[in-house]
């Protein structure tokens, strides 16, 4: 009886022990006050960041409210200059085949705001602006990438053109209008679009693409009031690319503010935007010639000009079965995230290649029969329809870079023969 008992009071011992012992585990394990502990699928909450915010508290807007451009962060990279020469390779005889075409259409779908009042000194090339308010309504756009830039890994890249229209007015081109297009309407097509086109008021100021020569500009009689680009300015850059000369050319304008031979650096005013020549509406048409100065020297300006800042390009090629370009197909942009459409180039159309001695051209690293510009960056898919089989593509578009796409219809799978 006493064994029995002795036994139940020692059970009783240990049962309280090892309760005590659970007791002060927990007490050693007991979160501070104060402190509560985070649940594992409890979703930890990050801060919100706009891009473009960040952008615009480092600079992007001056006081004025115009944009003015940012220089992104990227490899140093300077574009190779020509070898020395006895001076600019132009010629009168080679760049007055551009007006041999009296047939040249520049059509611009626009209405102007109200021009800027300008007076003109007859005796200088002095344009003063007036002092009145009903001048046109700033257009604000993103920031442009500062040039030279080219981030492409294999070097393929040359974005080595500012544009040649500042950013508180309209840089940004015609999507519908493009290079190698002759414009939207299939039944009555216009001319075949040798550059890229921005609209602006009368009196707005073009601006020289970079360092170079005007070759041709005021006061020469030539290029100036012709039939197809009205008054003009033609300059040859600096630089060159694959041991060839580069141009720009600026048509259209009201009146050109400089003359032949005058050196002009980058961003440099050379004229005021109108509306001679055969045109539509008032704007600047803008090409890049390389090799020479001729019509068919031109390559699209969307390849050479820098694209807005967090913005890249798309270039691509729609081709048949057998890899041959498809003129004049439509290509469609979407978003790949929301579904929805590109809005500043919902659609664009491919080069149309006319074999009439002035042909548009594909660039010479890329072979592209379209381009996208100014795409802000994401993913996109690009849609076209061959032969009735709707075709599409997924791109990746990266900040400062030309991203390639290929549309072609699948190769149909042979059919085995029956045995």
């Amino acid at each position: 009886m006493r064994r029995r008992i002795g036994a139940n009071i020692f059970s009783g011992l240990m049962i309280i022990g090892v309760f005590g012992v659970f007791i002060a585990i927990l007490a050693m394990n007991a979160q501070p006050s104060g402190v509560r502990p985070i649940i594992p699928t409890q979703l930890i909450p990050s801060p919100t960041v706009n891009a473009w915010e960040a952008v615009l508290r480092q600079g992007g807007l001056s006081n004025d409210g115009a944009v003015t451009p940012l220089v992104a962060p990227a490899q140093e990279f300077v574009p190779p200059t020509l070898p020395a020469s006895d001076g600019p390779t132009a010629t009168p005889v080679e760049a007055a085949a551009v007006d041999s075409n009296p047939d040249i259409v520049s059509v611009v779908e626009f209405v102007p705001p109200t021009p800027v009042p300008t007076t003109l000194d007859e005796d200088e090339d002095v344009v003063v602006l007036s002092d009145s308010d009903d001048g046109p309504t700033p257009v604000w756009q993103p920031p442009a990438l500062e040039p030279p830039l080219s981030r492409d890994p294999f070097g393929r890249d040359h974005y080595w053109f500012r544009r040649p229209v500042e950013a508180n007015a309209n840089n940004a081109g015609l999507f519908f209008y493009s290079y190698g297009s002759d414009g939207p309407d299939k039944e009555n097509p216009w001319r075949i679009h040798h550059g890229i086109d921005f609209p602006n008021a009368i009196g707005e100021t073009a601006r020289a693409a970079a360092d170079g020569i005007v070759l041709h500009g005021a006061g020469d009689g030539f290029f100036q009031n012709t039939a197809s680009y009205g008054n003009a300015v033609f300059i040859q850059h600096d630089f060159g690319y694959d041991g060839q000369p580069l141009y720009t050319l600026y048509a259209h304008l009201s009146r050109a503010l400089v003359r032949s031979g005058e050196r002009v650096s980058a961003g440099d005013v050379i004229g005021l935007i109108g509306e001679t020549g055969n045109v539509s509406g008032p704007h600047v048409h803008f090409e890049v010639r390389m090799g020479g100065d001729r019509y068919r020297d031109t390559y699209n300006p969307l390849l050479w000009m820098v694209p807005y800042v967090g913005h890249g390009v798309i270039a691509g090629r729609v081709v048949d079965e057998e890899g041959h370009f498809i003129e004049d197909a439509e290509v469609t942009v979407r978003n790949w995230a929301t579904g929805l459409l590109l809005e500043t180039s919902p659609t664009v159309t491919t080069y149309v290649f006319n074999n009439t001695g002035s042909d548009v051209q594909p660039d010479p690293r890329w072979n592209e029969n379209f381009v996208v510009p100014d795409v802000p960056v994401g993913k996109y898919e690009l849609i076209t329809t061959i032969d009735g089989v709707r075709i599409a593509e997924v791109v990746e578009v990266l900040e400062g870079r030309t991203n390639f796409a290929e549309l072609r219809p699948p190769v149909p799978t042979p059919v085995p023969d029956s045995p």
